[in-house]
């Protein structure tokens, strides 16, 4: 769980690849990611038809669904692999959908969450690093309070490209995360409030 833009989806892929390197074999690693338009209106009987017609036999299935809070009643898809399939199962969601409790009614309590965030300083030093694009504490430190953490924009070229980036990340949680999951309709004193 955690906001747009933090890195749900490269942790999701940090894990496939671990699992590689462990030795699990490509065909028991399957991965969806809801925002792509192949899953488009997905319901949750059609994810779960789609997962045990690839499901390996005799094999552990590796799960992988990025964003799943756009499939409709996913939670009951998931809860039925639990119970028709040796799996291991990872699901990444919007704070926007999923926040823990919500997680704890629709899991029964049988899951581990992973709380993602921006990077830290420390984090954001060695991205910087490995970027060839440190040069000293007090101008990371100076870069880090105008533009924080979210890792994409340290991928990015140049100031107008960062701030047109985090401008479109604003605007995205306050239209998907906050304003319609609380259906406010009042959005110039929202913004107003936020500004």
């Amino acid at each position: 769980i955690g906001s747009t833009g933090c890195g749900k989806s490269s942790l999701l892929k940090l894990m496939m690849a671990h699992l590689r390197e462990q030795g699990v074999m490509e065909e028991q690693i399957l991965s969806m990611n809801f925002e792509s338009m192949q899953f488009a209106d997905m319901d949750s009987k059609q994810l779960y038809q789609y997962v045990m017609e690839r499901a390996p036999k005799e094999k552990r299935l590796y799960l992988f669904l990025d964003e799943v809070q756009k499939v409709r009643d996913w939670q009951d898809a998931v809860n039925s692999f639990r119970v028709d399939l040796d799996c291991d199962i990872y699901v990444t969601g919007s704070n926007s959908k999923l926040l823990s409790g919500e997680l704890a009614t629709y899991l029964s309590g049988r899951y581990i969450q992973i709380q993602v965030f921006p990077f830290s300083l420390a984090e954001a030093k060695q991205q910087c690093i490995e970027n060839g694009t440190y040069t000293s504490d007090e101008k990371l430190f100076a870069d880090y309070l105008k533009y924080g953490g979210f890792p994409q924009r340290f991928f990015l070229p140049d100031d107008h490209s960062i701030t047109t980036y985090l401008d479109d990340l604003y605007e995205a949680i306050i239209v998907r995360d906050i304003m319609l999951r609380h259906n406010i309709r009042e959005q110039t004193a929202l913004r107003n409030v936020l500004a």
